[in-house]
């Protein structure tokens, strides 16, 4: 077994961390050789992400803004073009060990599937400009409307899996994150539809974070070689950030439920290991202690002096398990060196998802009777202001000789 094949096996069996594996590698490099900096939070990875989304923006915006004097067969044409292009690019990166840059170039080559299928489907005719049509009224056939979404979301998810098999970087993942996110966002909306606001748009995107949190737990469990689930829990928790919106303005009787909810994610951020959990659930207790301050104890002038009190104990208890209990302390932190255990596991995350079905229906109800009094309280309104308008036009009247 090579050098190189003996590191990614210390890897995966989670022996040595990915940074460990660079730095080991760098060191059987010639003196002098081109060597690319270590993945990580970086200035040379922001510096590849900023290049990556100025190139796709380009390349998209051109495309897009030129379809018509392109016609569907030249943007196929083009987007396939370019992807080979990024491909060939990675290749001579790899050769020069610019492993992140070559994994980027692969992204870009990925980023042009969706565009490519796009344009192929309407060029084969088995998308027609009819069905844009159809498919843009508010009420629309729901079988008949997935097959170009659908078509372009298998085939980007396809291209990113083969890509992965032939190259381990977990950003590729982004494009399969997205597609987890649009996909069963985009089937529950032609299936219920909702408003562009309300209680069941939130219970909406819970079920999509939902989905997306027990993918990632999976990916997690399985795959130890690199961090893999990163992007799939950042898109977890942005749908998840977007149902607490609707859901907390759309449903007082909800706003209670923050708290434990904001807790159970806390905990889950610890068991877990994600950073990003833990500012979704910071996020989600400070807006439901903002609510308490400005709506519900708004008069009640002890209640910043119990809310510092309060987190004045949470420290000192802190403080004082870190002396008592080190041993429990320890075993919070978990063994890093093994994928981390949810308790319930993917069946105890798509349990949010089960709830969010069960009480899709209930909140369209809710929604039509949040409608209905906006519409009785706009009419109230009205007749209100009409009726001070002619009140006051009739007292003019009459003040004159």
């Amino acid at each position: 077994m090579e050098s190189r094949d003996l590191l990614e096996h210390g890897v995966s069996s989670g022996i040595i961390t990915v940074e460990q594996r660079d730095a080991l590698l760098a060191l059987g490099e010639p003196a002098g050789a081109p060597r690319e900096a270590a993945r990580a939070f970086n200035a040379i990875t922001i510096a590849y992400g900023v290049g990556a989304l100025v190139v796709l923006f380009a390349f998209g915006w051109f495309l897009v803004d030129r379809w018509k004097v392109l016609g569907d067969a030249g943007v196929f044409g083009l987007a396939v073009a370019y992807a080979a292009v990024f491909l060939m690019v990675a290749h001579v990166l790899q050769r020069e060990s610019f492993g992140t840059a070559r994994g980027v170039a692969v992204l870009l080559a990925v980023a042009m599937v969706p565009l490519a299928m796009r344009a192929l489907l309407r060029w084969s005719g088995l998308w027609t400009p009819q069905l844009d049509l159809i498919c843009s009224m508010p009420v629309r056939p729901f079988s008949a409307c997935q097959g170009e979404p659908l078509a372009i979301e298998l085939a980007t998810v396809a291209a990113a899996l083969i890509a992965l098999r032939k190259l381990p970087f977990p950003p590729l993942m982004i494009p399969i994150a997205v597609v987890f996110v649009t996909l069963p966002e985009r089937v529950m909306r032609d299936w219920v539809p909702t408003d562009v606001e309300g209680v069941a748009l939130g219970w909406r995107f819970m079920v999509v974070a939902s989905l997306v949190a027990a993918a990632a737990y999976a990916i997690d469990q399985r795959r130890r070689d690199g961090d893999y689930g990163f992007w799939l829990w950042i898109a977890a928790s942005i749908s998840a950030l977007a149902a607490g919106v609707n859901l907390f303005a759309g449903d007082a009787s909800l706003r209670h439920a923050f708290l434990p909810a904001s807790l159970v994610v806390l905990a889950g951020a610890v068991i877990l290991r994600r950073r990003v959990l833990a500012v979704l659930g910071i996020i989600a207790l400070f807006s439901y202690l903002a609510w308490l301050a400005n709506d519900v104890f708004k008069l009640t002038l002890a209640f910043p002096l119990l809310l510092a009190a309060l987190g004045v104990a949470i420290i000192i208890v802190t403080v004082w398990l870190q002396r008592r209990f080190p041993e429990i302390v320890r075993r919070l932190g978990g063994d890093v060196s093994q994928p981390p255990h949810f308790p319930g596991g993917v069946v105890a995350l798509l349990a949010p998802a089960l709830l969010g079905v069960l009480l899709m229906q209930d909140a369209r109800t809710i929604d039509r009777e949040h409608r209905a009094d906006a519409r009785s309280r706009a009419h109230a309104n009205a007749s209100e202001t009409r009726a001070r308008r002619d009140s006051i036009a009739l007292r003019r009247a009459q003040r004159r000789p």
